[in-house]
């Protein structure tokens, strides 16, 4: 198995992939992409591209009409495959990038931010979803972790961090809504949450196991090679 768009960090990637097939990977996949449906509706623009640790689709709500996935594996069914850190798009292109989960199992989550900068629109959006450390779920990480089992031994990187890195890189933060409360089980009969309204009316409370945050770029990306790096 060839992970090219990991650069070589995703060596389990059959075993996350498997636990989004599971009982409890399925249940937080339908939560994220209710809240997706949502959000996705009220961005426009020409191109949106999905980065996502899964072969399929998260971007169907969108009214945008040139939509695309990037692949993890050769074997994924979608129209390309690259490196993170090299997309094969011209700078200030993309109106709208998803980023599902990826940051959580790169070994260079910052060096593909940076790149996901190159590329988007000055004034695009950069939606990220990814696991919250804050969170009873990032409790359950450490001895999960131990015994080496997905995606427990992903980076979970922490809301606040990610923020400042956008910050740095000339994101401004536009929302972050937090989904997935309570311990990480699979409940046989339980309802996935309502996200049909406005999501300012549902619980977002900042310890849920799962984040979506939505960042603007500011600046053109000519004018961010004089910009700070950031620092991990």
């Amino acid at each position: 198995m060839s992970a090219t768009l990991s650069e070589g960090s995703l060596d389990s990637l059959l075993d996350i992939r498997s636990w989004f097939g599971g009982a409890l990977g399925t249940r937080v996949l339908q939560t994220e992409q209710a809240v997706l449906d949502q959000l996705l509706t009220g961005f426009f623009g020409y191109h949106l591209l999905q980065a996502s640790i899964l072969d399929s689709a998260l971007y169907d709500s969108s009214p945008i009409q040139n939509k695309f996935s990037i692949g993890l594996d050769a074997n994924d069914a979608v129209p390309m495959v690259a490196r993170a850190t090299e997309l094969p798009f011209e700078n200030d292109s993309i109106d709208v990038i998803l980023l599902h989960h990826l940051l959580d199992f790169l070994d260079s989550p910052l060096d593909t931010l940076r790149e996901m900068t190159r590329v988007s629109l000055p004034m695009g959006y950069l939606v990220i979803v990814g696991f919250n450390p804050i969170s009873s779920w990032g409790l359950w990480k450490f001895p999960a972790a131990m015994m080496g089992r997905a995606p427990w031994t992903g980076k979970f990187i922490r809301p606040g961090r990610l923020m400042d890195w956008l910050n740095v890189l000339n994101f401004k933060i536009d929302r972050a809504q937090y989904c997935i409360y309570g311990p990480p089980i699979a409940r046989k009969n339980s309802r996935i949450p309502d996200h049909s309204k406005d999501l300012s009316r549902t619980l977002n409370l900042p310890f849920g196991a799962a984040y979506i945050i939505v960042a603007r770029k500011q600046v053109s990306t000519c004018l961010l090679y004089t910009s700070p790096s950031p620092t991990r």
